[in-house]
């Protein structure tokens, strides 16, 4: 692993964004999530992603200066067109279009089609319990090709994430994100590229059969659905979501799209005393006695906030692949190395 200044990361990680045709403060605001990302504890959808945006970048499949735009919207639902643009900024719209219509409607829904990658969903469920309101989000692929269905070896499904916020008092929130694959793909690039093994029951490979090589992946392998015929239905059931969202454009087919719901907290009148019993479930949870080899007991969105607080001030590490990664995309742009390396300093 190679340790580096994050702040220097941050800035060759804007500059790489800008030389490939990004706004500099999209660029910048891009690598700050990205930043966020690695800081808890999510390697997967931190800056190890530069490369990967670029290279989409370059194939023409994301448009690095296109920034979201409304399809179509009532008073309670609103569809945003990606645009092809960085994703990042159409979660974040419809994050927030979603939590100030539910304000006056209760309950808003909304979605996101002609998207890209939109990053780590944990990010936009901590959003909206920052502004207060419930969120659940998940993207569906309806036409994907990474995560076989339970029983089967044939890949037809994304990896398929979900999302749920909650905000409790005090700043506190329940945070769930999670793929419906065992993994994010991600993660098994990360597993790649440290040259560690992944756990039994996370791949496939070429011919089928179970394997802990995170190679085999990205030749010919599969991803299978964590929790077995559970997060099957699951995975199937964000595609069903999507489906509806699609819908709003004919134009949308088979690809991945973003269905995402918010829920005011006051819907019935009672918003202080419903985030007191948000609150309540959290610390409930948090109190129960640790089973053997647990210190604690934690909520979901605890780790994430952990790793955030022990990783304020300090440095990144990146595995040496993943960096040579980067150098490459920058030199592909017209950054060279060396400029990349003296940026991070």
């Amino acid at each position: 692993m190679l340790t580096f200044p994050v702040e220097g990361l941050a800035a060759a990680s804007t500059r790489v964004f800008t030389a490939a045709g990004m706004p500099r403060a999209m660029a910048a605001q891009l690598t700050a999530w990205l930043v966020s990302a690695n800081r808890s504890g999510h390697p997967s959808h931190g800056l190890q992603r530069v490369p990967e945006y670029v290279r989409q970048i370059r194939e023409g499949v994301m448009d690095p200066a296109a920034r979201p735009r409304v399809l179509c919207e009532t008073d309670t639902t609103v569809v945003l067109h990606g645009q092809r643009g960085p994703g990042h900024f159409a979660a974040e719209a419809l994050t927030r279009a979603l939590a100030a219509k539910c304000r006056t409607s209760q309950i808003a829904m909304g979605g996101i089609v002609h998207g890209t990658h939109i990053g780590r969903l944990g990010e936009w469920a901590e959003l909206a319990a920052e502004l207060g309101v419930l969120l659940y989000m998940s993207l569906g692929s309806v036409s994907g090709a990474m995560t076989a269905a339970f029983g089967a070896r044939e890949g037809l499904l994304g990896t398929n994430p979900v999302a749920f916020g909650a905000p409790g008092l005090q700043d506190d929130a329940f945070v769930m994100d999670f793929a419906t694959s065992a993994a994010a793909e991600g993660k098994i690039r990360v597993a790649r590229d440290s040259g560690n093994a992944v756990p039994d029951g996370w791949l496939l490979d070429s011919q089928g059969r179970p394997s802990t090589n995170p190679n085999d992946l990205y030749t010919g392998g599969k991803l299978l659905t964590f929790g077995q015929h559970k997060g099957s239905a699951i995975a199937l059931m964000t595609t069903l979501l999507s489906a509806v969202t699609a819908s709003a454009d004919p134009q949308v087919r088979e690809g991945a799209s973003v269905f995402a719901f918010a829920v005011d907290p006051n819907a019935f009148g009672q918003g202080d005393r419903a985030r007191a019993s948000i609150q309540r479930q959290l610390d409930r949870t948090r109190a129960a006695a640790p089973a053997a080899g647990f210190a604690d007991v934690q909520v979901p969105g605890d780790f994430e906030r952990r790793s955030r607080a022990a990783q304020a001030d300090g440095p990144l590490e990146l595995p040496e692949p993943t960096w040579d990664a980067f150098l490459a995309a920058a030199e592909s742009v017209g950054v060279s190395r060396a400029e990349a390396a003296a940026l991070v300093g």
